[in-house]
């Protein structure tokens, strides 16, 4: 009985003690006349702007991929199945109103975009509009040489444990070559905790966000990334956050629009050019392809048009 009240003791002393101290801290910071830090904005729009991004799904990816992906062949079986690209799937469609060349992806909010520039720049000066299939090969390349590279540096962190390999004889040399600079240049910056050099860690890390990165990446063209509206759509019966793109690009405003394309309009696809010329030619775009070295139309400055058109468009969706 002694000995509870003891600690009864203590823990009053200990109380009081803390009290002091922390009324003391307050004190000092102004208290009880500080109101404190401001509400949440009450505004719904500025707390929409501000959660909407945290509050949209993840685009998830599995490298190596899932045991949903079964081996074909002996060399799978042993060694396990060859990671795949996962990008975002785009969704393409037709419209009487908006055009021919509409899509939409669904928005996630680890989606990365190519820059406007950047992505104007493919499309003027290598030509790449509708057809980006080389520009998804591209990307498809790029994630396996990270992968590769991934792999590489897999090896060379082998070799510190493996005291019996001298990693400066071939053929474990390539692979002191290929990552060894990088662990030079930082080594002076990641210390070593417990004797265990972060190197490698941080490393591996930063292998395996570029390559799952890559699986997020999403071209546009021929539109640019900020001609996206972010809208909600119905999705097989589900309310879905999507960005949308459609009606006319704005390159093919700024600039003559490619004359394969053009050429394949007027000779294959004539409805796509009887709807463009119907419903742009305002603007005075010319849809048609060269004939005698000329242009079949002549071009007229459709700057003064752009903008007024695009901020319509949006308000005008912005309500759908």
């Amino acid at each position: 009985m002694v000995f509870n009240n003891r600690i009864k003791d203590v823990q009053k002393i200990v109380y009081d003690g803390s009290k002091v101290f922390f009324d003391s801290i307050a004190g000092f910071l102004g208290y009880p006349d500080v109101p404190g830090m401001p509400t949440f904005p009450l505004d719904q729009k500025s707390r929409d702007q501000l959660t909407s991004q945290d509050l949209l799904p993840k685009h998830l990816t599995e490298i190596p991929p899932n045991q949903a992906q079964r081996p074909e062949n002996l060399s799978e079986a042993l060694f396990g199945t060859f990671p795949y690209t996962m990008p975002i799937d785009k969704h393409f469609y037709q419209h009487k109103a908006e055009g021919y060349y509409n899509f939409y992806v669904e928005n996630y909010r680890n989606m990365y975009f190519l820059p406007d520039w950047l992505s104007g720049y493919l499309q003027i000066h290598f030509n790449i509009t509708v057809d980006h299939s080389n520009l998804e090969l591209c990307r498809d390349v790029f994630f396996y040489v990270v992968l590769l590279y991934g792999a590489i540096v897999s090896i060379r962190t082998m070799l510190f444990w493996m005291l019996a390999i001298n990693p400066y004889t071939y053929p474990w040399v390539f692979a002191v070559d290929f990552v060894d600079w990088i662990y030079d240049g930082l080594a002076g910056i990641l210390p070593c905790v417990v004797g265990i050099d972060l190197v490698p860690t941080f490393l591996a890390m930063i292998i395996g966000k570029i390559a799952d990165s890559v699986n997020h990446l999403v071209f546009t063209m021929p539109f640019l990334p900020s001609e996206g509206n972010k809208v909600k759509m119905l999705i097989d019966g589900e309310l879905k956050d999507v960005v949308q793109f459609h009606y006319l690009p704005y390159l093919w405003y700024k600039y003559p629009i490619p004359i394969n394309l053009r050429e394949f309009w007027y000779s294959e696809r004539p409805d796509i050019l009887n709807f463009m010329e119907k419903n742009y030619a305002q603007f005075g775009i010319n849809f048609r392809p060269l004939l005698s070295g000329s242009e079949a139309l002549p071009m007229i400055d459709s700057t003064n048009f752009v903008e007024p058109f695009i901020n319509t468009s949006k308000e005008f969706f912005g309500l759908f």
